[in-house]
């Protein structure tokens, strides 16, 4: 609120909630023409979801069949434990689409439906993949920083040790002391895996089970080149280690080639289609080819800001833990009506204002939202291009990253950036969070409740206010630095 301090810290999307440029109708069957539209007024994803919610049209499942009740007989009882089977034939075509064919568009390896698993959300579902891949006290490998709550996630009942994945002593230059850390500081390699490993081993007296990636990253706001993911890749499959690739932002990548340049060198590559096309497969064979070790998560919280209705889905073509994982999923089924809703919003097309009706809804909304992001990305960097601070360049997500390691109380004597105790550096950054939380009423995330490692470095959710609220935040951060440096 204006006169409170600004959330900017919970990884939400108020943008949303604009209207989808372009977009003033669905149209549901689309061989009888069914067409809902708003006359020229363009929709927004809560006029497509109240439309989709009240429609009696066939399921697209059933087209050509008579039309349904908006809630029918069979609804009211227990339903595949996976998911509905038709719903997992369009979440698999949405994933097929998403993360394989935009990189490797003639692979003719496919996701199949039957390794699907829909749960009450990608929280649920992550934590029903490790339960299956590793017992209690087994150790779960993270490259830091990573989102906090994967330490609930992954702890309070799956029982798992997280590990870890310290990366800026594993390259081959220094970490600067000031000014800008490139994005390669960040990325796992197999120094880096192989350290994780012994000390996980250390720490639990056995080998590590999982390595858990996000991809795009939060909270970095950026993506893994494909040669780091196929480096993951293959340690993982060298080690007998499970790589669980968490891309539940992979529809926010806004933009598209490595520095904007060639379509040949792309931001994001799924560890789907990288796993895959490394993969011996056979033209018999059901799926991507990933093998055992290979698995996905994905939501639609972030990419569609679905995060009420609660869609998550595991991907595995691991035969051993598909029946377990099923199983598991009686505790977090997604219920049947929010089963159909999501059903008909990933099978209907949108209705542009031009009267083109050829796109598929998800693939115009999804655009209309990197645009919206992007834009707003750039405001914020343009804002700290100008205060000159310090950030990493992102791409994707709803997130910057941001140094404020300038502004830091001073180190005790006698200790360096390096060698600072942890206690320290959480000490030093929590007193730079109250700072700018009660005294200019900024919430962002500090890096060490990540387990960054330095101190000083926040994260920003530049999607998580409103168009005046936000112009409020660069108001107040350009307030901050000023008096700082004064």
């Amino acid at each position: 609120t204006p006169d409170g301090a600004l959330q900017l810290s919970v990884a939400e999307n108020q943008l949303s909630e604009l209207p989808v440029k372009g977009m003033v109708g669905i149209m549901e069957d689309t061989k009888a023409g069914g067409v809902d539209t708003m006359g020229s007024k363009e929709m927004r994803l809560v006029d497509v979801l109240s439309q989709l919610a009240s429609s009696n049209i066939a399921r697209p499942s059933d087209e050509g069949a008579a039309a349904m009740h908006v809630f029918e007989r069979e609804m009211i009882y227990y339903q595949p434990t996976q998911g509905v089977p038709t719903l997992r034939t369009a979440m698999a075509s949405y994933l097929q689409n998403l993360l394989v064919s935009p990189t490797h568009p003639n692979l003719a390896t496919k996701f199949d439906p039957e390794n699907l698993v829909l749960g009450a959300g990608c929280n649920a579902v992550l934590e029903n993949l490790c339960t299956v891949l590793a017992n209690p006290g087994d150790a779960v490998l993270i490259p830091t920083p990573y989102y906090a709550a994967f330490e609930f996630d992954l702890v309070a009942r799956a029982g798992c040790h997280i590990t870890s994945v310290t990366t800026f002593d594993h390259h081959d230059s220094k970490v600067p002391k000031s000014g800008a850390i490139e994005p390669e500081f960040y990325y796992p390699n197999r120094s880096s895996l192989d350290d994780a490993y012994a000390r996980a081993v250390e720490e639990t007296g056995r080998a590590p089970r999982v390595l858990l990636l996000s991809h795009p990253n939060n909270p970095l706001g950026i993506c893994y080149p494909p040669a780091v993911m196929e480096e993951c890749i293959a340690w993982c499959r060298e080690k007998r280690v499970h790589l669980i690739s968490d891309e539940i932002y992979a529809g926010s990548v806004y933009r598209k080639e490595q520095n904007g340049e060639s379509k040949e060198d792309p931001t994001f590559v799924s560890a789907m289609a990288l796993g895959s096309s490394n993969s011996d497969t056979s033209a018999t064979q059901k799926g991507l080819g990933l093998g055992p070790y290979v698995h996905l998560v994905y939501a639609l919280s972030k990419d569609f800001a679905l995060s009420g209705l609660r869609v998550g889905v595991a991907y595995t073509e691991n035969e051993e833990i598909l029946m377990p994982l099923q199983k598991l999923n009686d505790l977090c089924q997604i219920s049947s009506q929010t089963q159909l809703l999501v059903e008909r919003m990933m099978c209907a097309n949108a209705v542009k204002d031009d009267g083109d009706k050829s796109d598929k809804f998800t693939d115009v909304f999804l655009n209309a939202h990197q645009e919206n992001v992007r834009k707003r990305c750039d405001a914020l960097q343009s804002c700290l291009d100008d205060v000159g601070i310090p950030y990493l360049p992102a791409d994707s997500g709803l997130f910057v990253w941001m140094d404020f390691r300038e502004f830091l109380p001073a180190l005790s004597d006698g200790t360096t950036e390096a060698t600072e105790s942890v206690e320290s550096r959480e000490q030093r950054e929590r007193k730079l969070y109250l700072s700018l939380m009660k005294e200019y009423g900024l919430l962002f995330t500090p890096g060490m409740s990540m387990r960054n490692e330095r101190a000083g470095f926040f994260r920003c959710v530049f999607t998580a206010a409103s168009e005046e609220e936000f112009e409020l935040g660069l108001v107040r951060l350009r307030k901050f630095v000023e008096e700082m440096r004064s």
